[in-house]
């Protein structure tokens, strides 16, 4: 089975079998093995060809990549003939001097961070002595903490009473994770929907309550952590009403009581303009009306003609 792959191709497959990123880039992969990302794009492509692993785009969060997935089968052949090939030193018939256009790979080495195929590097710069892996996991690790911004005390700020059930962030990367197996994401504002909605229930009616059976959820931190892994985001309770939502409709309500209340001072304002006239003042103010209803036009000359003045 190994005997099938190119050394370029080798090291990209050894590199993703030690890494196991949650999701990767072409371009750090390039960097890790110092290739050119098209390259990278065509070795996965040949991969997959050979049933090796399939790969397809991915988001999380404001991550984007691609999600790899092995085929357990292959890889065990494949492995076991990499096993097989290094027990019968396949570089004991190599010449001592070898081009420089040659790739030259690692003697096995009883040390568990080294691979086969991974190339020899002469710097010593902390950089360069990092394994591929170790690049690829610092650069693609995907915890969901970065990727969301998030952290246990932003948590028990937005959501105090859900993080007193003893849900945090821990809960939320293995939903995460869980759902990267079925090939599915979890996506941050998902997360953020479920969390307010937990905590509106636990705030309203002081527990989370179970929808197909109306009873009492008694492990709120395992019903939320659930909810996130199969389904990406918690059912709403029926009597649900979002912040935002109770927040706009105080905010309309507000502002129909002010237009309410001003076109009262208004009305009031007139009536007080009226009053203050006698009959024949406002017989001759009316006879400026050039037409049409008088008490439309009064209330249009009060507007332009007095108001501003008060």
């Amino acid at each position: 089975m190994a005997d099938r792959l190119n050394p370029n191709q080798r090291k990209v497959l050894d590199l993703l079998l030690a890494a196991k990123p949650y999701i990767v880039k072409f371009r750090d992969i390039a960097l890790a093995l110092d290739m050119r990302e098209a390259s990278v794009r065509t070795i996965l492509r040949r991969l997959e060809a050979l049933s090796f692993l399939s790969f397809k785009k991915a988001r999380d969060g404001n991550i984007q990549g691609v999600t790899v997935t092995f085929n357990q089968h292959v890889i065990e052949q494949y492995q076991c003939d990499q096993t097989l090939s290094l027990s019968l030193t396949p570089f004991a018939g190599l010449p001592v001097s070898q081009s420089a256009s040659q790739p030259q790979f690692m003697s096995p080495s009883p040390s568990p961070s080294l691979q086969p195929s991974q190339p020899i590097t002469t710097s010593v710069s902390p950089e360069a002595s990092r394994s591929p892996s170790d690049l690829i996991d610092r650069k693609e690790n995907i915890s969901l903490s970065e990727d969301f911004g998030w952290d246990d005390s932003l948590l028990s700020i937005m959501w105090p009473l859900v993080h007193e059930t003893g849900f945090g962030l821990e809960q939320i990367v293995a939903a995460g994770r869980t759902r990267a197996k079925l090939g599915k994401e979890l996506d941050r504002d998902r997360v953020s929907l479920t969390l307010d909605r937990a905590e509106w229930e636990l705030e309203t009616i002081g527990h989370l309550t179970e929808l197909a059976t109306g009873e009492r959820v008694r492990n709120p931190a395992g019903y939320i952590f659930t909810a996130l892994a199969r389904w990406g985001v918690l059912r709403a309770h029926p009597q649900y009403v979002s912040r935002e939502e109770e927040e706009a409709g105080k905010a309309a309500a507000e502002l129909q009581r002010r237009r309410e209340a001003s076109e009262k001072i208004e009305a009031d304002q007139f009536e007080a303009f009226k009053a203050g006239m006698s009959p024949e003042e406002l017989e001759s103010l009316l006879r400026q009306c050039p037409g049409g209803n008088r008490d439309i036009w009064l209330k249009f000359y009060w507007r332009t003609q007095i108001r501003p003045g008060q």
